[in-house]
């Protein structure tokens, strides 16, 4: 084998290699409170109280504060203002993310809120 195909050979199983592991979703179980006082109207402020880790997932601290546009269970719109939880409130949310490449941003992460309503 010539050492150019084995460099092509290489190359080609990292590249499958990265972007599988780009393509895994990490995810959290949450309990937060919804801070009293909403300084920014475009999110929902909150405390985090309790964090539960699915696998090996990286999840916030709890008494860290979070700032995010609720979305809906499945991820795919935004929940409209009246169904945010109100301030004082303690919600079960779940978070997602995935690490990746970001296109003219670099290494990045995407990450996603869902309040769990039932």
């Amino acid at each position: 084998m010539s050492m150019n195909k084995a460099l092509f050979i290489a190359a080609a199983i990292l590249a499958i290699c990265h972007n599988a592991s780009a393509g895994n979703w990490e995810s959290c179980d949450l309990k937060v409170q919804v801070r009293d006082k909403q300084s920014n109207r475009a999110e929902l402020q909150t405390r985090v109280i309790e964090a539960k880790p699915q696998a090996q997932a990286e999840c916030p601290q709890p008494g860290s504060a979070l700032s995010f546009r609720p979305e809906a269970e499945d991820y795919q719109s935004e929940l409209p203002r009246s169904q945010w939880p109100r301030p004082g409130k303690t919600v079960n949310v779940r978070y997602r993310y995935l690490d990746g490449e970001c296109k003219e941003r670099g290494p990045c992460r995407i990450q996603h809120y869902s309040p769990v309503l039932r």
